[in-house]
């Protein structure tokens, strides 16, 4: 894939909205198309987003997650949230497919790899209740313009998501945002979906 060429998006293959295990492998094929300076250039316009959408200075805790390598990566943003005093809490996983949220205040020394080899809270981190965050950054493989969400099969989110009382926000880029998706009532939705280009919020594009 060349750096000008548009996305592929899984609706281009002829994916029908029956098949959840389809659309989450054809968004992961596309993430391995996208160019490292597409991705450079994509994560600089989400983190930029975000640094509008969320206050500078706030005493309210952000819940938000640690990127995999097919995710859209946060941690410039979450860098300057720490460094402006802000409370950061980042997933472990546990058991039965359970999420705990441990506060992190510096994410090079705070984080190592976890079972899976992906980075979590050191242990002796202090856990913070997830109903207690103000917000929460939620990634996924797909969401659609109306908060639906597709996430990667274990339900990590769907479980934690009746606990939480601040606002959901799905991250993405804007290949992963389609008018609808593939889920069912034990599916979570978020309130917002934010991209480079896009904010949504219960329909509505921003």
């Amino acid at each position: 894939m060349r750096e000008n060429e548009a996305v592929p998006t899984p609706v281009d293959g002829g994916l029908t909205l029956a098949d959840k295990a389809s659309w989450r492998q054809a968004v992961k094929t596309i993430f391995r198309l996208i160019p490292p300076k597409t991705r450079q250039r994509l994560d600089t316009g989400l983190n930029e987003r975000l640094r509008q959408y969320l206050p500078d200075t706030t005493d309210r805790i952000l819940l938000a997650f640690h990127p995999l390598p097919d995710e859209p990566d946060l941690r410039p943003f979450l860098t300057t949230w720490i460094a402006r005093r802000g409370s950061l809490g980042l997933p472990r996983w546990v058991d039965n497919n359970r999420l705990s949220f441990h506060r992190v205040c510096d994410l090079a020394r705070d984080l190592i790899p976890g079972p899976a080899g992906i980075l979590e809270p050191r242990l002796e981190l202090p856990e913070l209740p997830a109903a207690a965050g103000g917000w929460i950054l939620v990634p996924g493989r797909a969401f659609s313009e109306t908060g639906e969400r597709l996430g990667r099969g274990a339900g990590c989110y769907d479980r934690l998501f009746p606990g939480i009382s601040g606002e959901k926000i799905g991250i993405a880029y804007d290949f992963q945002v389609f008018p609808e998706l593939p889920t069912d009532q034990r599916d979570g939705r978020v309130d917002v979906v934010l991209t480079p280009g896009r904010l949504l919020r219960e329909g509505k594009g921003g």
